[in-house]
């Protein structure tokens, strides 16, 4: 199947994005994989000296069952590399698994969505030159105030609470890389205030980019698609399950003191690089 992936910082309105794409009749998509990200080190120089063996295919197994994905031969099959790039192939391959699993309709377009693989996309890319990235980028200010409240409520699925600071990091981290990828190709970069406040013209755009047809009821559907993507710990999540769109207030929640140390602390990004109005 011909691959989309979904990108960008975590609380950015990823899974939003997903559910309108995944109520696509020819796309088939399904909760986070993971399969790059917790397999992959984000360091060049690590990936380089990486060996790829049993654990490896020990957290691409436990990927695998906790999408209720059958184990495929070709994990037994595997044994060992320490080539990053015949791992990624390998990687694309557990992926079809995936689909095709989930597969319904023969669907033609698997639809990935992990926030963290943004920092993958040339590894993927390299192996699969056809691939598409949507990176979906929302303001600073208020992917920061969701993160912390998200990982505050939950801190046991987020691996611990993110601080203030942690997630202003994770946010100009994510930024910058996606900052590098505008106008590359089968890269597509869209706002969430654009999403929320425009969203079909904001499909049709991507869909047009990606050739595929548009369909009019990924503007009814979303909501239901969105419960088959969500996992059951994921409860940060529930509100895609709701047919209204709104933005947050979170960020304004906050003391004036947070408030203001937020803003002084996030790289500029210039939005209208990336602004419905300026795309083609």
């Amino acid at each position: 199947m011909k691959k989309i992936f979904i990108v960008g910082c975590p609380r950015s309105g990823t899974t939003l994005l997903q559910s309108f794409l995944a109520s696509h009749s020819d796309v088939v998509s399904f909760p986070e994989t993971h399969l790059y990200s917790k397999t992959i080190s984000i360091n060049p120089l690590v990936q380089a000296l990486s060996w790829y063996r049993t654990k490896h295919l020990n957290m691409v197994e436990r990927i695998l069952t906790e999408l209720e994905v059958p184990i495929n031969k070709e994990i037994k099959e595997f044994g060992h590399t320490f080539s990053t790039a015949t791992w990624v192939q390998f990687l694309n391959l557990q992926l079809d698994h995936i689909g095709e699993y989930f597969r319904s309709k023969n669907e033609t377009y698997l639809l990935e969505k992990t926030p963290r693989h943004l920092h993958f996309i040339d590894l993927i890319q390299s192996a699969e030159p056809d691939a598409q990235f949507i990176h979906i980028i929302r303001k600073g200010e208020d992917v920061v105030a969701s993160m912390v409240e998200a990982t505050k409520s939950n801190p046991n699925e987020w691996s611990g609470n993110r601080s203030v600071d942690t997630s202003i990091f994770w946010w100009n981290r994510s930024i910058r890389l996606s900052e590098k990828f505008i106008g590359r190709p089968n890269n597509y970069h869209i706002r969430y205030e654009d999403l929320t406040e425009k969203p079909e013209k904001i499909l049709r755009y991507l869909f047009k980019k990606m050739g595929i047809p548009f369909e009019e009821q990924i503007l009814t559907e979303y909501h239901r698609t969105a419960d088959s993507l969500i996992g059951d710990d994921e409860v940060w999540k529930n509100k895609n399950t709701e047919s209204n769109l709104s933005t947050s207030n979170k960020f304004e929640a906050l003391p004036d003191k947070t408030r203001e140390h937020i803003q002084n602390k996030l790289i500029r990004f210039d939005h209208r690089k990336i602004d419905i109005n300026n795309l083609s």
